[in-house]
């Protein structure tokens, strides 16, 4: 999904949430979930599904109309440094845009 296109579908009320996650060493992969349970990658450019920084993924995601997203880690830091992993995943953190 382009940019353009999450526009277009936040105008006409069809995304239910965007999700944002944090991947270790690479970057944030964005992710519009549609209200028919759909899940579309938005693109940060021709191609590229991973945006470099947070600042640009905010500043690109408020230009679309999105006002708050859900910041997902998919790996935790004890996972990284080799503590036991955690028995329940991380329900994620909304985190607004303004």
């Amino acid at each position: 999904m382009k940019r353009w296109q999450l526009c277009v579908a936040m105008v006409c009320g069809r995304v239910h949430r965007v999700e944002v996650l944090a991947l270790r060493c690479s970057g944030y992969h964005v992710r519009a979930v549609m209200c028919d349970g759909a899940v579309s990658t938005v693109q940060f450019a021709a191609g590229r599904s991973m945006w470099p920084a947070m600042p640009v993924v905010k500043s690109r995601l408020l230009r679309c109309g999105v006002r708050k997203v859900l910041l997902l880690q998919p790996e935790s830091h004890d996972e990284i440094i080799g503590r036991p992993v955690l028995l329940a995943t991380d329900p994620g953190l909304w985190m607004p845009l303004r």
